[in-house]
């Protein structure tokens, strides 16, 4: 592994000289908006400035929906959505008139679906819609003036207007959205914070308001200053969890979950400066996803002396869900849309960052996010941009960009010898993944028999597929753990991990088990899920307790007691997981929340109010990465 450690300041110069020539072109908006939301028609007018190098043999293209009736004369169509119109020499703008209606999505599914909403619920307008005229590659300012119903209120990039919103900063979507929100507001030494609440609850608006100011002060200092006028969280008409240009988007319930203001919350804000302040070119890849969750959610757990379970939480998501059989290329992320592809765009490319930091320093790491922030600005970069300004080599990112090998990890051999000088300690690591030896940086560490002792920290540098290494100690070793603290991408060997209920999402083959005294309707309860699982899954197993057990597999056992729970627990090297409910509506509420829980080895509900009761992990106390050496 070979990484650049030139000074950061001849970094930046380069950085500097080699500005891209080919800064997109940028189209102004004078933007007025007319939403009818109880027939779903949309009427706008917008004075479009034309750049010189959006012009075509006098012409400017663009895109409009298909919703969308033009009533400028002169627009030609070529094919469908696609327009142009004649300019002058010496002509700058051109006013486009048009109107449509559009067709409301009625439950976002807003991994996989683009959304849309205008009606009396409210409004949702982004990209997709194509609501403004779009060309390609170029980017957009804007003045938005918005026409509404009485009591309702608009949203979109920026800084208010008296009736709109303007952002002067490239953009890469206009947003409008638009209902009879509650609003609150308090302007902080970064922006202005603000609250878009459905019902009027002023102590929840303040939490999310005082949070904002947090979250604002401690990223703006990590990485620069926020980028945008203000930053507003609005109770989204769907359950989403969306990160937009200075707003975000969360579901009504989920924004009232406690640990949300702390986990999620920070996650979106922080994507202002990686996805909403820098844009994704994702010709190598999606790597704000993965940057973000580093910076966010793993940075949060790291503070409060968590980190090293959550990695071994994230790499034990990637061996359930990704595994050998189903990796892809981290330059091939786009987007999460199932489990596979968060395990890989957001874990992976988290744990990227974490080894990278690790290799470079955290002086270096930090001053190359500032120094890629401030390049790249409201422009686009590609991972192998971000990369190369964090201090990675060509060769370092090939093998992170293009590779889907895991590490596979195996210790033997450990031995301690007293010397003259102290003890030495010999080991043995072995990579057993197929394919290709990975060069590895692994961190090591030892505890002394005098318990007083600070234990000793380092790390070998691994690239061969069977390497024996050596330590030498001034006082007697008395245990010895490879990558005690997950700081290395690899494949945990299962006695590493403790069971967790993310074995019941896991792509494996599973059974799942009735009980033959469970009552006739929890049965009903049970067989109705099974039905949705077998729609999905044609070789899906269901058996009775009173049959013969596979050998092979996960086994799933659905039962019915006074308790609602889950629970997870390995025999060798099989996962055994236990589903309890006492009604149909308490496992209904166990299934809807279980996904939320995958890391916990067991969660207990209460089966009247489906509030979380009890939820933790297993202790592991033998891991095969672990040795403790005798006493004599």
């Amino acid at each position: 592994m070979h990484l650049f450690k030139h000074c950061c300041l001849l970094l930046l110069l380069c950085l500097s000289l080699n500005a891209a020539a080919d800064t997109p072109p940028v189209l102004h908006h004078v933007l007025q908006v007319t939403p009818d939301p109880a027939t779903g028609s949309l009427q706008v007018e917008d004075t479009v400035s034309v750049p010189p190098n959006l012009r075509t043999n006098g012409e400017f293209a663009f895109v409009l929906g298909d919703a969308f009736q033009l009533d400028t004369p002169s627009v030609t169509t070529s094919a469908g959505r696609d327009y142009r119109i004649a300019l002058a020499p010496e002509q700058t703008t051109v006013t486009l008139r048009y109107r449509g209606k559009l067709t409301s999505t009625p439950d976002c599914a807003w991994l996989t679906q683009a959304c849309v909403l205008l009606n009396q619920r409210g409004v949702y307008l982004d990209a997709g819609a194509q609501w403004y005229p779009q060309a390609a590659n170029a980017l957009h300012t804007f003045e938005l003036h918005v026409t509404l119903p009485e009591g309702w209120v608009s949203l979109s990039q920026g800084k208010a207007l008296a009736d709109g919103w303007q952002e002067m900063q490239p953009q890469d979507s206009i947003y409008l959205l638009a209902g009879k929100f509650h609003v609150y507001q308090q302007q902080g030494k970064h922006a202005n914070a603000m609250v878009y609440l459905q019902s009027d609850d002023a102590a929840l608006a303040q939490r999310y308001l005082q949070a904002t100011e947090q979250y604002l002060a401690e990223y703006s200092e990590l990485l620069g200053d926020y980028p945008y006028a203000k930053f507003a969280t609005v109770e989204s008409f769907w359950e989403t969890g969306w990160g937009m240009p200075s707003f975000t988007l969360l579901g009504s319930r989920v924004m009232r979950l406690p640990f949300i203001l702390h986990s999620s919350f920070p996650h979106e804000i922080l994507h202002n400066w990686w996805g909403n302040g820098v844009y994704v070119d994702a010709s190598q890849g999606n790597w704000s996803e993965g940057l973000t969750a580093y910076l966010a959610d793993h940075r949060i757990k790291a503070q409060a002396g968590e980190g090293a379970e959550y990695r071994r939480s994230t790499l034990q998501k990637y061996a359930a869900f990704v595994g050998q059989g189903a990796a892809f290329p981290l330059r091939e992320f786009r987007g999460r849309h199932d489990e596979t592809t968060q395990a890989i765009g957001y874990g992976k490319a988290l744990m990227l960052f974490h080894e990278l930091r690790g290799e470079v320093g955290d002086v270096a790491f930090f001053a190359g996010l500032k120094h890629f922030y401030q390049r790249y600005r409201f422009q686009a970069a590609t991972f192998g941009d971000l990369l190369t300004a964090l201090g990675a080599d060509q060769a370092w990112q090939q093998r992170w960009l293009t590779g889907t090998s895991a590490a596979r990890l195996a210790l033997s051999a450990a031995s301690t010898t007293p010397q003259a000088a102290g003890y030495r300690v010999q080991f043995t690591l072995t990579q057993q993944q197929s394919g290709e030896v990975l060069p590895l940086v692994i961190p090591l560490r030892v505890q002394f028999a005098d318990t007083k002792t600070v234990p000793h920290q380092a790390t070998v540098t691994m690239t061969q597929t069977t390497q024996t290494f050596e330590v030498m100690l001034k006082e007697k070793p008395q245990q010895l753990a490879i990558d005690p603290d997950f700081d290395v991408f690899r494949v945990p060997d299962a006695a590493e991990l403790p069971a967790a209920l993310t074995s019941l999402y896991a792509k494996t083959p599973k059974t799942y088990v009735l009980s033959r005294k469970t009552d006739a309707a929890m049965q009903v309860a049970w067989e109705t899920w099974l039905d949705t699982l077998k729609a999905r899954d044609k070789k899906l197993r269901v058996q009775y307790d009173d049959q013969l057990l596979p050998e092979t597999g996960t086994l799933v056992f659905l039962g019915r007691g006074f308790y609602t729970l889950a629970l997870s627990l390995r025999m060798g090297q099989r996962d055994i997981v236990l589903l309890n409910a006492s009604t149909a509506t308490s496992l209904n509420n166990l299934l809807k929340k279980l996904p939320h829980y995958g890391k916990y080895s067991y969660v207990v509900f209460n089966s009247a109010r489906g509030d979380n009761m009890a939820k933790g992990q297993w202790d592991v106390t033998d891991s095969p990465l672990m040795t403790t050496f005798s006493n004599e």
